[in-house]
């Protein structure tokens, strides 16, 4: 059986990175809350942001089954 690779529009690969920067971002400060460290804006636009590039560079393709 064979894939069919499309690349996604930018516009769904940039939006895609925001949606999961932005909750990896929150799971960071939710976790720094619970261990009682100080909440640092700086940190939490650098880890959605690394995180949320990172991420729409690894899923840039969509990857489905051809239709026989």
């Amino acid at each position: 059986m064979e894939n069919n690779i499309e690349k996604l529009p930018l516009q769904k690969r940039i939006l895609t990175g925001v949606i999961i920067g932005v909750f990896y971002a929150l799971m960071m400060a939710g976790y720094d809350y619970f261990t009682e460290a100080s909440f640092s804006l700086f940190k939490f636009v650098l880890n959605a942001l690394f995180f949320g590039l990172v991420m729409s560079y690894a899923f840039r393709y969509k990857v489905t089954k051809k239709k026989n």
